[in-house]
């Protein structure tokens, strides 16, 4: 019986190691994405989790057709939930098609956030009408360093540079569920530390 615990302890313990090694591997292939980037205001414990990233790939242009990003959104079924340091206004129509069908979304934006005057997205979601939606939650928190677009089908994570800058132009990509279960417990630690708010501006 005890040989028996001894060999299942050691096979508990042989895959976890495996998998953090797969996650480490993925660091590793894309080392020079991560030699000019880092995780920003991702917290400790989440960052110990990295084999979650070991079926993800490292996009080279996440801006250049918006596919990827629309994707993720349109083929959303439960929720879509968005941390930004700029609204993209290129995906407001598909937004707003989510927001129309019943589909819930979150947005977080940081006190460091770039809001444009004119922006579709701000517009086309009144985001900068005082009222409170129950379906579109916004919120604002202190500091935004990584964006992150999401949804129950897929996820984009966006890092900011070694000069703290978030690297609109290239993210990681994903859509196992290691990986959205990890984006959503990044934006739910952000979300919580946020506050509501009526208008954007």
């Amino acid at each position: 019986m005890k040989n028996k615990m001894l060999q299942n302890t050691s096979e508990k313990i042989d895959n976890l190691i495996s998998k953090k090694i797969q996650g480490i591997d993925f660091l590793a292939n894309n080392e020079l994405y991560f030699s000019s980037h880092n995780f920003g205001d991702v917290p400790d414990y989440l960052l110990s989790q990295i084999e979650a990233f070991s079926s993800c790939r490292v996009l080279s242009s996440v801006w250049s057709s918006h596919s990827y990003c629309q994707k993720i959104i349109s083929d959303s079924e439960k929720f879509v939930y968005c941390i930004f340091t700029q609204p993209p206004f290129l995906l407001a129509d598909i937004f707003y098609q989510k927001l129309q069908s019943g589909t819930p979304l979150k947005f977080l934006f940081g006190k460091n956030s770039d809001i444009p005057e004119c922006n579709d997205l701000v517009d086309k979601l009144q985001l900068d009408k005082p009222k409170l939606d129950t379906q579109l939650k916004k919120r604002m928190c202190d500091h935004v360093a990584a964006n992150l677009i999401m949804s129950d089908s897929g996820a984009c994570l966006m890092l900011p540079d070694n000069n703290n800058a978030t690297d609109m132009v290239m993210g990681i990509a994903g859509n196992e569920k290691p990986f959205l279960d990890w984006c959503v417990s990044f934006f739910e630690y952000k979300w919580n530390t946020g506050e509501m708010f009526a208008r954007l501006r």
